[in-house]
């Protein structure tokens, strides 16, 4: 006796046939996500018309004076583009410092 998993798309409740029109979506964020990211599968051709209809945005930290936590900002980035007036905002991006990653302090060599 053999047994045949059957799946379905995540998204629109169609049978995947084939393994090779199986794709893996990683949710990191949606107003309902909770604790962390999670996983769903679709036909590939229903990740790919994410793809088509995704958005051009700039996701910004922002760390205010008196404020411990940086707020978090997603916006459309010709709108992120348009604050910048000195220069091209791919210039000013290009010539930004890069972020220090937050490490262990290192210790002196003896």
């Amino acid at each position: 006796m053999g047994q045949k998993t059957v799946r379905f798309s995540d998204l629109s409740g169609q049978l995947i046939m084939r393994e090779d029109s199986l794709a893996r979506i990683v949710i990191h964020e949606h107003p309902e996500l909770g604790d962390g990211p999670v996983e769903i599968e679709a036909l590939a051709d229903e990740a790919l018309a994410m793809e088509k209809d995704a958005l051009r945005v700039a996701v910004l930290d922002l760390y205010l004076p008196g404020e411990d936590i940086p707020r978090r900002v997603t916006l459309d980035a010709e709108a992120f583009d348009a604050r910048v007036t000195e220069k091209s905002a791919g210039e000013m991006i290009i010539g930004a410092r890069p972020v220090k990653r937050a490490g262990r302090p290192r210790r002196a060599a003896s």
